[in-house]
């Protein structure tokens, strides 16, 4: 989120605000049969009850995995009551990049992702480079969601942000969560692509 934009404070933050939580399958890196990787989202009145669950495909390591997402979300009967999106980090399906600016814009909707360490960002551009030499869209994308900003120090607790301003994503945040630092909604889209993810391998 650039400097030149001014984000509105949300009047309230209500217990029960619709919100998704995305998250891929996961997949294996080394192995051609997972080209394919499923993304699911969860959608919960806050921390309460599961309103519904979508899904999509993406490729691994998918370039318009942002564009994938954002498909996902309007295809979806809960796309006029989600008012927020959570991630667990900006990349999806191995390399695949969300722009968090692009999605909330063109949504309308805060973009809030989650973290609990910091990124190790020169870890992340040597990886980039060994992978995709000589293309610099992924890292522009990652550079462009802007630095992790801490909310909280035990646990540590770290996000970043696109259409809401921090505090009130950290309020959210905190509305939608039942027990440690992660949202239900996307604790929940977890699970899902674990089990799936350890059906299809075992």
């Amino acid at each position: 989120m650039t400097e030149e934009v001014i984000i509105k404070r949300w009047r309230s933050i209500k217990d029960k605000t619709p919100v998704a939580g995305i998250d891929d399958g996961g997949f294996n890196r080394l192995s051609d049969e997972f080209l394919e990787v499923p993304v699911y989202g969860v959608i919960m009145k806050g921390s309460a009850y599961v309103e519904g669950i979508i899904q999509c495909q993406i490729r691994r390591d998918d370039p318009l995995v942002t564009k994938a997402i954002r498909s996902m979300i309007l295809k979806s009967s809960h796309k006029n009551q989600i008012q927020a999106i959570f991630l667990q980090g900006i990349s999806i399906g191995g390399f695949g990049v969300i722009d968090i600016n692009s999605l909330s814009n063109d949504l309308g909707i805060p973009v809030i992702v989650v973290l609990r360490k910091y990124p190790d960002y020169n870890k992340i551009r040597s990886a980039l480079e060994k992978v995709f030499p000589g293309n610099e869209t992924r890292w522009k994308t990652i550079l462009q969601a802007g630095k992790p900003i801490e909310v909280q120090k035990n646990p540590l607790l770290l996000i970043q942000v696109s259409g809401i301003h921090p505090q009130d994503a950290f309020l959210l945040l905190r509305k939608c969560t039942v027990v440690g630092t992660v949202p239900e909604a996307l604790r929940i889209a977890h699970f899902i692509g674990a089990s799936k993810y350890r059906y299809i391998t075992d």
